[in-house]
């Protein structure tokens, strides 16, 4: 295939995804999760959620891979050390003009090609594919509905966190109060005591006050949330589906 005019239109047209074109997708939660099939155990670590792809089956010995620099500035192609029935993975497809053609690409990852961050992809007359190949834009809707999904789970399934102090001075116990009896806002008041460094609590409410979020610690204490660092997190079985379960990647 001769990439001289093919990239009039594809340049622009992979810029949609370029932030999710990576591994997976954090969830930036701020409490992270245990294992999705363990339903008692507490355990520490961080969630990324992987992209759905389709498998493909390569037709031919060393197809030529498309080759878009995410600069804009050059296309190419590349030889592939793919075997005619290797099965790789493709994510998504775009399309592009060549001459009064118009040719399907599927996007299969990210490269440092020639010192430059670029995406790779196969022409669909090389590969036959398991199933429909999502557009760029479908991929995108879908891995974010898929992070969110994730995410309301763990929302759901959390128990309580367990949270210490960051400094070594600890951190400054606060009181919740009404100054009147028919008061409906609720103020919080610094007292002198502190809890201790590398003392663990457990808490399983976080309140919202202003701009600043204060953790439970049973007691009627509180303690700002930005003092804290947690430690780990309980969570019950997550309630999803197994394609999204599949999804989870513990760190």
């Amino acid at each position: 295939m001769k990439t001289k005019k093919l990239f009039t239109s594809l340049a622009a047209a992979v810029m949609l995804s370029a932030g999710l074109a990576g591994t997976g997708m954090a969830m930036g939660q701020p409490v992270h999760a245990a294992g999705t099939t363990q339903s008692s155990n507490t355990k520490t670590g961080t969630v990324s959620v992987k992209h759905r792809t389709v498998s493909a089956i390569v037709n031919s010995d060393n197809p030529k891979l498309v080759v878009v620099a995410k600069d804009q500035a050059n296309t190419d192609q590349i030889d592939s050390n793919y075997t005619k029935g290797q099965t790789i993975n493709v994510l998504w497809s775009t399309e592009a003009k060549q001459g009064d053609k118009t040719v399907t690409l599927y996007y299969i990852e990210n490269r440092t090609i020639n010192g430059k961050d670029s995406f790779v992809f196969i022409p669909s007359t090389d590969v036959t594919t398991s199933g429909n190949v999502p557009t760029e834009s479908a991929f995108v809707e879908q891995a974010n509905n898929d992070v969110k999904a994730i995410q309301d789970a763990y929302k759901r399934s959390l128990q309580y966190i367990t949270v210490t102090p960051k400094s070594k001075k600890g951190a400054k116990i606060y009181y919740a109060y009404k100054k009147s009896k028919k008061s409906k806002k609720i103020t919080f008041a610094a007292s002198k005591k502190t809890i201790k460094y590398g003392k663990k609590y457990k808490s399983s409410m976080i309140v919202k006050n202003g701009k600043t979020r204060y953790v439970y610690i049973g007691k009627k204490r509180y303690v700002k949330q930005s003092a804290l660092k947690i430690v780990s997190a309980k969570y019950a079985p997550l309630n999803l589906p197994d394609d999204l379960k599949n999804l989870i990647v513990e760190n």
